[in-house]
């Protein structure tokens, strides 16, 4: 890619802000550059809220991981074009290990926002991001971008804690620190590792291996989750043809069924990349990249 473009448009989509903190600290070295950019705020028509009820936050899983599902978009004054010049900074969320779906919106109902474009997707979310990446991968190819590199932030604290801070964040919007666990979200030093990358983008046009690291034993479980969540979403939507009662109780299933998978799969997963090794490792790799 050519190091001598000077424009760039950051199409953004977040409820919490953590991820406009993202794409700031890539941003910021490109703009420390003279790179003059653009931000597009994606919004969806009918808002989702923030923070979530129990309700919403399950009942959006079945159009959350439909690939085929779509909401109307807020329309800027200039439109979502993307000029010809410039490229292209695609910042999202993941729902359900999918990407966040008024983005997934903005690609099919809006692809002059990305087409023969070159394009950095970046990635705000607690710690699984790798389905959401493929599919995006997917979704840009489709609109027809060219997909330069994926920068992905997550909250790289133990899994027990990140799991209580994130809930209760999504659930109640509150994101200070409480009784012994810390701060909500993405800390201090994976931004400043998100501005690294951005300098080294800002200079050389290239993000580097580290702009997304692959950790093996989380991308094999969001592999596989991501799959029996396409299948769910399918058995959810099928459901709802018998009316509310029967959605509502394939939601709950999935529902438990999640509830049994981090409990029992995630220690099983990390038991096979204890014996798997170097060998599991790399196999995962291929999967995420590729």
């Amino acid at each position: 890619m050519s190091t001598d473009r000077r424009r760039a448009v950051v199409y953004l989509y977040t409820q919490t802000g953590q991820l406009r903190e993202v794409a700031e600290a890539f941003v910021r070295p490109l703009h420390d550059r003279d790179w003059q950019i653009r931000w597009v705020v994606v919004t969806p028509r009918v808002p989702f809220p923030f923070p979530w009820s129990v309700r919403r936050f399950f009942g959006v899983f079945p159009d959350a991981v439909n690939p085929r599902a779509t909401v109307d978009l807020v329309e800027p004054a200039d439109g979502f074009a993307s000029a010809p010049d410039e490229l292209v900074i695609l910042a999202y969320q993941v729902w359900y290990l999918a990407p966040a779906l008024p983005v997934r919106s903005l690609l099919a109902r809006h692809p002059g926002s990305v087409r023969d474009r070159d394009v950095v997707t970046v990635i705000g979310c607690r710690n699984m991001w790798y389905s959401a990446a493929r599919e995006m991968r997917g979704l840009l190819a489709a609109a027809g971008a060219r997909s330069v590199s994926v920068v992905a932030a997550t909250d790289t604290r133990a899994q027990a804690v990140t799991f209580v801070t994130t809930l209760g964040w999504l659930l109640t919007g509150r994101r200070e620190p409480f009784a012994w666990f810390g701060r909500a979200g993405i800390g201090a030093t994976e931004l400043d590792r998100v501005a690294a990358v951005g300098a080294r983008f800002a200079a050389t046009g290239v993000c580097g291996a580290d702009a997304a690291p692959v950790v093996a034993p989380l991308a094999a479980a969001d592999l596989l989750a991501g799959s029996a969540f396409r299948t769910w979403s399918r058995v959810v939507r099928g459901a709802e043809r018998h009316g509310a009662a029967a959605r509502a109780a394939s939601l709950v299933t999935f529902v438990a069924g999640l509830g049994a998978g981090i409990v029992v799969g995630l220690p099983a997963i990390a038991v096979a990349s204890a014996l798997g090794g170097a060998r599991f490792a790399a196999a995962v790799r291929e999967r995420v990249i590729t």
